[in-house]
């Protein structure tokens, strides 16, 4: 079975948009990661003594309203680095 000519034209416009969206495609993600890497920051490298600040924002207290709550506890006296954890 032969294709028609309009069938290959078809299948060749189809390739032609497919390879276009792909280049758009890896041109976002270019711009993408720029932004991202842009914005992230660098770790904070601790170590034994450093005092330390804990963040309440994914811990329950026994505070009646979330709002008068404390935002953050500390300082606390470094201990272990993260990497002693696991």
């Amino acid at each position: 079975m032969e294709d028609s000519p309009r069938t290959k034209q078809f299948l060749k416009t189809i390739k032609e948009i497919r390879s276009e969206v792909e280049e758009a495609l890896k041109k976002t993600n270019a711009i993408m990661k720029k932004k991202w890497d842009a914005k992230k920051k660098s770790e904070v490298k601790q170590k034994n003594g450093d005092l330390v600040w804990v963040d309440m924002a994914h811990y329950n207290t026994d505070q009646p309203s979330k709002k008068l709550s404390a935002k953050q506890l500390g300082p606390f006296c470094q201990r272990l680095k993260s990497d002693d954890w696991n």
